[in-house]
């Protein structure tokens, strides 16, 4: 989620200032003074979209990941690196993230 923030003068000359907002109250994301902030609010929300995010209460996860992290599993198993027992805990944990 970003807010974007302008004043008259940051509408009239089209600057203005972007803050991410995260779930961690930690730290705080703000770009200050930048030109064209809806733009740039914008893209970095498409960006995200494009990466496959998806939101789960106030986590994201890559979703299309956990196939591939399965996958991978598999080729661990094959090559005798984990055990049947190890991938199905595994893989059990990956789906309930789905």
């Amino acid at each position: 989620m970003a807010k974007v923030t302008q004043t008259f003068f940051g509408r009239l000359f089209d600057y203005g200032d972007v803050e991410i907002l995260t779930a961690s109250e930690m730290r705080v994301n703000l770009f200050k003074q930048i030109g064209d902030p809806v733009k740039f609010k914008t893209a970095m929300l498409n960006a995200k979209e494009k990466l496959g995010y998806e939101r789960t209460g106030s986590h994201a996860q890559r979703a299309e990941s956990i196939p591939a992290q399965i996958a991978e599993l598999d080729e661990l198993r094959k090559q005798g690196i984990v055990t049947d027992k190890e991938i199905k805990a595994k893989k059990k944990e990956l789906l309930a993230k789905m």
